[in-house]
């Protein structure tokens, strides 16, 4: 944590005391910064506005300007400042007037080293007192703002969620847009873990301030922007703005993202033409053009047009039913090297972004590779297989959403890994050493971003040899352990009631509350919201 460092301005005519005064005692070892002092009241008045410092310390009797009056002017423009003086009289006038003015010491000259290690302890004592003030004040208005910006996301993204609907929350009705006619615009951020440590985890915090940073970016205060709680990633805007101003916003907004933030995004645009009771119709059209952007790390804008039909017939069936059963009787033999050779290069889903696929392409090929997948587990009518199966599935499903083609074929390798279940000779000594210093790795920094690449990077050792001994030691999937660690956590803060599910997911390392909830679900057989009923249940009783 950086050192908070104070400033401290001496004010007198006499340049013996100006010395003094910074000679007296060492001003770095307690973090003051010992500003060039000034030698009259103007010459006060010109550094305080240049260098604002914390505490002056001043002549009661300078030249130009009455130090009673430049402890007036003072505590008048710069509240904050904490001023003691010091004065070769002792008049009881002189200590009377400074101190109504505002100064918090008097000190006679000449001034000895504890009357100023006095005052300055004093100082900083008030001034520590005052700041922790602020922070208490400014952390429980934080707090507010939170909660209200959590409101509004709920009740806008229960509105998002409905089909056709009359209902209209009462949270839209003080706003001053006309949704007789306006525009719905979806940012979709591809990978929000990489805002999430910024936040430190808070996802309410990490809401509020991307809202409001959007604001603050495109400089129109009459937007009404809401995070969809069910997918975190996901912030949408609803505005009155003509095309021409929301393309100048998105622009913005994408500029944003890439310079300060370093983050991918989409940003798609809805026709001009929606009124809030379609606002769910709007939200589906958005998402439809989504799949049409290309599948590359870059960040784009889409226009929604009039007629979407040509979506469909520009989408190519990348996985044939061909390759399909080819893919099927490589696994019934088990051949682990032919299987990722026709997925990744005879399929081509290894150079789906240099080969210009969309973001739908490679979904469905995903989805169809996973639907073998599971076919042929399925065979060995194993429920435990099936289950871990199913949430590999939903890991390669939102690993998609990256549009990181390297992360995604390695979530794919590992599935092939796991379903071939190749065994190997296991190196007895090191690796079995590395797998547990992983495992506590693990246990420790679950929440953050763990890919088979970065563990094996961070243990150096090879990513496929890694995948299979840990598999073979632990008697699980790498990908499935850190699951399983994170919904543990999960039911570990479900303890605490004042901790909604929507932070807890987040808390635990999942930006998709949805994705959080089937995960969570395959691995209790109940929902967040269930199992949380019944701890709350069992606490009662």
């Amino acid at each position: 944590m950086a050192k908070i460092i104070y400033k401290v301005l001496i004010a007198d005519d006499e340049y013996w005391t100006r010395e003094k005064l910074r000679t007296m005692i060492d001003w770095k070892q307690y973090n003051i910064e010992f500003l060039e002092p000034a030698v009259d009241g103007e010459d006060v008045l010109r550094k305080v506005k240049e260098n604002t410092p914390d505490i002056l310390i001043t002549d009661i009797n300078m030249p130009f300007m009455n130090g009673v009056d430049l402890i007036k002017i003072l505590k008048e423009e710069y509240t904050d400042i904490i001023i003691f003086v010091i004065s070769g009289y002792d008049n009881f006038d002189y200590v009377k007037s400074t101190l109504l003015a505002g100064a918090i010491n008097y000190l006679l000259k000449p001034v000895t080293k504890i009357d100023l290690v006095n005052s300055l302890s004093k100082a900083l004592e008030i001034i520590s007192n005052k700041r922790q003030k602020e922070k208490k004040q400014e952390e429980q208005k934080n707090e507010i703002l939170k909660a209200s910006s959590f409101i509004q996301d709920r009740e806008l993204s229960l509105l998002v969620e409905k089909e056709e609907t009359a209902y209209s929350p009462t949270i839209m009705m003080n706003s001053k847009i006309d949704f007789a006619g306006c525009s719905l615009i979806l940012i979709k951020i591809h990978n929000l873990k990489e805002l999430m440590m910024q936040y430190h985890y808070d996802m309410n915090q990490l809401s509020y301030s991307i809202k409001k940073k959007i604001k603050d970016v495109t400089r129109y205060e009459n937007l009404l922007i809401f995070n969809h709680i069910f997918r975190s990633n996901e912030f949408i805007i609803i505005t009155e703005l003509e095309e021409s101003k929301l393309r100048i916003m998105a622009n913005q907004i994408l500029n944003y993202f890439k310079v300060y933030q370093e983050t991918l995004i989409s940003i798609v645009i809805s026709e001009h033409s929606y009124s809030i009771e379609s606002i769910h119709t709007a939200y589906i059209e958005t998402i439809t053009m989504l799949m049409t952007r290309k599948y590359m790390k870059n960040s784009v804008m889409i226009l929604c047009e009039k007629d979407n039909s040509s979506i469909k017939s520009d989408v190519n069936n990348q996985m044939s039913e061909e390759l399909e059963n080819k893919l099927k009787n490589l696994l019934r033999t088990r051949n682990q090297s032919a299987v990722k050779e026709l997925i990744f290069e005879t399929v081509g889903l290894r150079y789906c972004d240099i080969n210009g696929w969309s973001f739908l392409e490679v979904k469905q090929t995903v989805k169809r590779v996973c639907n073998v997948f599971v076919d042929y587990i399925s065979e060995e009518k194993s429920p435990r297989k099936i289950i871990d199966m199913e949430n590999m599935i939903d890991l390669a499903i939102k690993t998609v959403e990256n549009l990181v083609v390297e992360n995604l074929c390695e979530v794919l390798e590992e599935m092939i890994d796991t379903i071939t279940d190749l065994k190997v000779e296991a190196e007895i000594g090191s690796i079995r050493s590395v797998v547990k210093l992983c495992v506590k790795y693990i246990d420790n920094n679950f929440f953050e971003e763990l890919t088979l690449t970065s563990l094996a990077n961070k243990f150096n050792v090879e990513s496929s040899y890694f995948s299979k001994i840990f598999r073979q030691e632990i008697g699980s999937n790498l990908m499935l352990y850190i699951a399983q660690k994170r919904i543990d956590k999960a039911k570990e803060y479900m303890i605490d009631s004042k901790i909604n599910l929507t932070e807890i997911a987040f808390i635990v390392g999942y930006d998709d509350y949805t994705y959080f909830n089937r995960v969570f679900r395959k691995m209790t057989g109940v929902s967040p919201r269930e199992y949380r009923n019944k701890l709350k249940k069992c606490q009662e009783d």
